[in-house]
């Protein structure tokens, strides 16, 4: 029986000795090609030899990145990553290459542990030899994917870890990935989204006021700010996509960058579908973190040509969350209230009004109305302080990291509603005071004071029982279908994975070394949550 092992040894040696005349052995070294079809010892030594002398045989290039390939796809895990080893080395004297090489290596991010591993070693390589040819390869993979786990993660690797290889970018591969990657943004996954608009504010897009406003109108695209917001229909998760795009972009908004559209955006359209926002999973977190986006995106908000309008629609929002006082209201009592989604709104009214003063003082029983709720309102206030008070006056030990964590926001939210409210009391009311929100703030750590002599019952902050105005010892209040609602809590978990956008293909693209035949792949939809 022929030893193939010793046999590729030998062909190997003879290569390795011919030196300058190594061209005459082309039939040799095609044989050392063939040794790819052998045992796992005979493949892991034919890549070898392949990568060691490939660029000495130009005609059979493509017939030996073929047989690497194969190897890559091997059932022996050892085997694919030791053709996944040499692949770098076929680029160092061979730059034309690199596009296919680099593309391969991009499909090969969707392999597991060690493969994967060794996959993002052989890319980083291969990009360092050529950063433009690498990173036109892995795009091919990101513009036209036979496999939407591939388009992901070559995304990723591309605009997430190689853009930190090696520094500072050259101007023409900065220029390649931005513009890419605003293509790439108007057809993505949550996770694309999230890594290419990242790695784009960093850019020197995000450096003129032209490229900033390039990228808002980016995602106001994507958001389709100019159709109808329906929270139910079906495939789009409408609700999460308008979240996670806003909180990317609020960052940018600016005197020469206005929100107006956006903030029209939540009002004409978000806020009719209040309700149904709410009986959506943690309807009630969502609701509170798309307040705190309107009351952000009211401070950059430029003219509106309807602002009459526009002001209806925000007070009567506020109102629902502004109680009338009771006809038989109890001095002693303290109103079960909603602090932190009052301050959004209340804040977000106060920085439209000084647009228009004329809203409150043109009409005299609106007005009264509006203070008799300030005044309610005011009172809940209070008694929310003595009950903070009553909290800090607590052993530190008492308390849930969920309760420091409100103690923290709690007295930024009561002074800030304070403030507004004093404004609003003025006659004629005031827009004066500048107050910054609660949850922008640098929060710091309250101090506990001593416990004093005698137990004291531990209490709740910013929640109180309308019965009897005392602190509520439930972990949170009641919301208007008398649910629990945790206070000042953001929406939990993370965005899922998916925009709206769906494609199911196969295969598995060589480039210029040829095709490889279907085959089953992970991933599928491209819906906003797989």
């Amino acid at each position: 029986m022929v030893d193939q092992l010793k046999e590729l040894y030998e062909k190997y040696e003879l290569l390795a000795s011919a030196k300058d005349a190594i061209g005459e052995h082309e039939n040799v070294y095609l044989e050392c090609v063939d040794g790819t079809k052998g045992g796992t010892k005979e493949k892991k030594l034919a890549a070898q030899i392949i990568s060691k002398f490939f660029k000495h045989f130009p005609s059979l290039q493509d017939q030996s990145l073929n047989a690497i390939l194969d190897l890559c796809e091997d059932g022996d895990s050892d085997i694919r990553i030791c053709a996944m080893k040499t692949l770098p080395i076929l680029c160092k004297d061979n730059k034309d290459h690199v596009t296919n090489i680099a593309s391969i290596l991009s499909q090969l991010l969707q392999l597991e542990d060690q493969d994967y591993t060794t996959a993002c070693n052989a890319l980083t390589q291969v990009f360092k030899e050529d950063p433009i040819s690498a990173a036109k390869g892995i795009l091919t993979n990101v513009q036209a994917p036979s496999d939407e786990t591939i388009r992901e993660k070559s995304v990723t690797f591309l605009y997430k870890k190689l853009t930190k290889v090696q520094g500072k970018l050259s101007t023409e591969l900065e220029d390649l990935l931005i513009d890419e990657g605003k293509k790439l943004l108007r057809d993505s996954t949550s996770n694309e989204f999230m890594v290419i608009i990242e790695y784009l504010k960093e850019s020197k897009l995000v450096k003129t006021t032209s490229g900033q406003q390039e990228l808002v109108d980016l995602v106001a695209e994507r958001i389709e700010i100019n159709e109808s917001f329906n929270p139910f229909e079906e495939g789009s998760h409408n609700v999460d996509r308008l979240v996670l795009c806003v909180n990317c972009i609020l960052p940018l908004f600016n005197a020469n960058i206005e929100s107006t559209k956006f903030l029209l955006y939540y009002i004409n359209q978000v806020l009719p579908q209040w309700d149904s926002i709410g009986s959506l999973p943690d309807g009630d977190k969502i609701q509170l973190r798309l307040l705190r986006q309107l009351a952000e995106l009211s401070a950059h908000c430029g003219n509106i040509d309807n602002i009459a309008e526009i002001l209806e629609k925000i007070f009567n929002k506020l109102k629902e969350y502004m109680p009338l006082p009771p006809e038989d209201v109890n001095l002693n009592d303290v109103p079960n209230l909603d602090f932190t989604s009052v301050e959004c709104l209340l804040y977000t009214f106060h920085k439209l009004a000084r647009k228009f003063p004329e809203f409150l003082i043109g009409d005299p029983d609106l007005l009264k109305d509006f203070r008799s709720r300030l005044q309610y309102f005011s009172r809940g206030v209070q008694g929310c302080k003595r009950g903070l008070d009553n909290t800090l006056n607590s052993k530190k030990e008492n308390l849930t990291e969920d309760d420091q964590e409100k103690i923290k926001l709690a007295p930024s939210v009561l002074d800030n509603i304070n403030s507004i409210i004093k404004d609003l009391f003025y006659q004629p009311p005031l827009y004066k005071c500048n107050v910054q929100l609660s949850f922008k703030k640098e929060l710091k750590q309250p101090k506990i004071a001593e416990k004093p002599t005698g137990a004291l019952k531990r209490h709740i902050p910013i929640t109180f029982d309308s019965s009897n105005g005392t602190p509520n010892s439930k972990q949170g209040r009641t919301n208007k279908s008398g649910e629990e609602r945790k206070l000042y809590a953001p929406p939990s978990g993370k965005f899922s994975s998916g925009f709206g956008r769906s494609s199911n293909r196969g295969g598995w693209n060589r480039g210029s070394g040829g095709n490889r035949g279907p085959r089953s792949h992970r991933g599928g939809s491209r819906n906003w949550r797989n």
